[in-house]
């Protein structure tokens, strides 16, 4: 039998993971193989005060147990999946009070078959006066909600739930084969802790699966039986999963199984291809209504294509021109997709989805004399694409390619904003497939340009501590982008708004832009303004902290250490230039020191330095991120590298008059 076994994670992740993960104590005691270790409706005095995650204070409840056994039946007249499923779970604050309603999604065929659930069982366990009162889920707490015509919910309440109670409960779900060919997902970690997770399947011989697990957690029990149809796989002490800082989708990092139904072979039956090769994916797209033949023929785009070339020598400008007349007539919904049910049907209608929008570029790039090809992508809130498996659900959303000087050269016509060779934010993800017949391959999606914002400025300082003159914030390459959308879609009014709510110290006198019209120019907005106050005044001193309201207050990087990797999308490059004049009588006292720090391997550079010349103080400081991504075992060299940016940006300047001064001398 064919089972493949894929680990969605790196070798030294899974040494970082294992300094969490520590030998259980809950768990010790022997039990036969295929006997649970924890059994529906026994608990003891002692289940009541384990908890192996003690030292988290921020924890609501805790996953004492779960466990799944997956396993096929034949016998009758369609093939059905079971999932006997039982947790139980101890919440240790009100907040987790929801916990106690359990919610299970279930799903309906076109066919009209769907998915069950029988032998529900819970209780609810509470601790008082040293004996344990258990309450019985009844009739009344099980009932049924309809989301849609596919789709219900299972839902039970366990009843009188409060702080320190421990729920458990059991059932059993039953899938037919033609709602879904795969098991479910079996994830092993939650927002909450989990101290054992555990997942059995028996694989009936007729079935061929893939599974692929991802995450960065290890297996502390990782069997198969002699048979090589039978599969234990345990997770233990795993932490809670946490959003951090510059993730993608959670979905990339929590640790879980996944399916992949690779073929079957009933008896007497001929077998059933259900996965695919990229090479069988890509023809599929290509002789597709909705992609291939999208943008193989488009009559309607022909007279527009002609024009720009007309007016456009340089291969460039008629690139861009292509973005700017499809970004001119439609207007993007919001919509990911990578087919469309007609480009001719969007383009009258004014209006589509970005497979709409981007494979009518494609198809006026080809009126245009361009081997434009699409290059499908997933998202960065859809998750990674795994290059080990063909799956064309994994994607969901498609660009423009040609190749231009022997390099890849991709385009978006979503935002009017875009420059040529410029992906969405959302579109900057690991890798994208080409899909070209006999060509496709994978293509970097790697970003053309950088998050760029600068400021300098120019200030007086007044001898009561308030500060005056102009202050001009220039932003470059994926700032530029966001700024420019949100000024155009908010119109300046509201724009400026958002400026003062943001910065409330500032007050405002006047506030000019430019760049808006053209997209390769940067955003720069120039602020006539006042900061009341800005300087603590004590006495005969001024205490300014020079980065104003432009500092990094605090680190994004909290957690002592991380599994998984920072993924900033794009390099980062924040300089502040300010040159401030101070009040006549007042001299410098203290200045912060000058200062360079680097993250090996040019990751990264931070320069901090301040001129003193007469009566005026030039301040400069300069962040460069050089990497779009950082692996985890970066992480502690960029937590302590953001750590002392803060703490430098953070010094003052102080300012003594200068008569006193004198007399200290």
């Amino acid at each position: 039998m064919v089972f493949n076994l894929y680990w969605h994670c790196r070798a030294v992740a899974l040494t970082a993971c294992c300094l969490f993960l520590g030998p259980s104590t809950i768990f010790a005691q022997k039990s036969k193989p295929n006997e649970p270790i924890v059994k529906l409706g026994q608990i003891t005095l002692a289940d009541f005060s384990q908890n192996p995650f003690s030292q988290d204070s921020s924890t609501e409840a805790i996953v004492l147990y779960e466990r799944g056994d997956v396993s096929f039946d034949l016998s009758g007249p369609e093939i059905l999946i079971f999932l006997n499923y039982h947790k139980r779970v101890k919440i240790l604050k009100k907040s987790a009070y929801e916990r106690a309603t359990v919610e299970v999604p279930l799903y309906k065929a076109e066919s009209g078959q769907t998915e069950f659930i029988a032998d529900i069982e819970g209780y609810t366990y509470n601790l008082e006066g040293g004996v344990v009162h258990t309450e019985k889920l009844t009739k009344a707490g099980i009932f049924t909600e309809k989301v849609s015509n596919t789709v219900s919910l299972q839902k039970f309440t366990l009843p009188n739930v409060r702080e320190g109670s421990i729920i458990d409960y059991h059932y059993q779900l039953t899938t037919p084969f033609a709602v879904n060919y795969n098991p479910r997902t079996w994830t092993f970690q939650e927002r909450i802790p989990v101290a054992w997770s555990e997942y059995r399947i028996n694989v009936t011989s007729y079935f061929y699966y893939k599974m692929i697990m991802g995450g960065y957690l290890p297996l502390a029990i990782n069997e198969s039986g002699s048979d090589a149809q039978t599969y234990r796989f345990v997770v233990q002490n795993a932490p809670a999963f946490r959003d951090e800082a510059y993730m993608t989708t959670a979905n990339d990092y929590v640790s879980k199984i996944d399916f992949e139904l690779a073929s079957y072979a009933l008896p007497g039956q001929f077998a059933r291809k259900i996965s695919v090769s990229w090479e069988d994916m890509d023809k599929t797209l290509l002789a597709s209504p909705y992609f291939g033949s999208q943008y193989s023929r488009a009559a309607f785009l022909r007279d527009a294509a002609n024009t720009i070339n007309k007016t456009n020598t340089d291969t460039l400008a008629r690139l861009a021109a292509a973005c700017r007349f499809i970004s001119s007539q439609i207007k993007w919904d919001e919509g990911e997709n990578i087919f469309s049910y007609g480009i001719k049907k969007a383009f009258d209608a004014r209006k589509g989805d970005a497979g709409d929008i981007n494979l009518m570029l494609i198809a006026l790039l080809r009126e245009m004399d361009f081997d434009a090809n699409p290059v499908i992508l997933s998202t960065r809130s859809h998750g990674h694409v795994n290059e080990e498996h063909a799956l064309v659900r994994k994607f969901n959303y498609v660009v423009a390619h040609i190749s231009l000087n022997g390099k890849d050269f991709l385009m978006d016509a979503t935002n009017p904003m875009l420059k040529p060779g410029m992906l969405p934010m959302q579109c900057l993800n690991g890798m994208g497939r080409l899909v070209l017949a006999g060509k496709s391959r994978f293509v970097p999606l790697t970003p053309a340009e950088r998050d760029v914002e600068s400021y300098s400025g120019t200030f007086t300082i007044n001898s009561e501590g308030d500060i005056t003159g102009i202050l001009k914030k220039s932003h470059g390459g994926y700032s530029a982008l966001d700024q420019k959308w949100l000024y155009v879609v908010d119109g300046e009014t509201k724009y400026l708004a958002e400026v003062k709510k943001k910065k409330p110290a500032w007050q405002i006198e006047k506030a000019e832009f430019a760049g808006i019209e053209q997209n390769e120019a940067p955003f720069d907005a120039t602020y006539t303004l006042s900061i009341p106050e800005a300087c603590q005044h004590a006495g005969d001193r001024l205490y300014l902290k020079p980065l104003l309201t432009e500092a990094h207050e605090y680190s994004p990087f909290k957690e002592p250490a991380r599994l998984y990797p920072v993924d900033l999308g794009v390099p980062i490059d924040e300089t502040y230039l300010t040159t401030f004049t101070f009040p006549d009588g007042y001299q410098v006292e203290e200045a912060p020191k000058s200062l360079i720090l680097t993250i090996p391997e040019n990751g990264g550079r931070f320069t901090y330095q301040v001129n003193i010349n007469g009566n005026q103080v030039q301040v400069m400081s300069r962040l460069l991120l050089r990497k779009p991504l950082y692996q985890a075992e970066e992480y502690p060299v960029l937590r302590e590298f953001f750590d002392k940016v803060v703490a430098k940006q953070a010094e003052q300047i102080v300012l003594k008059r200068a008569e006193n001064m004198a007399e200290k001398k």
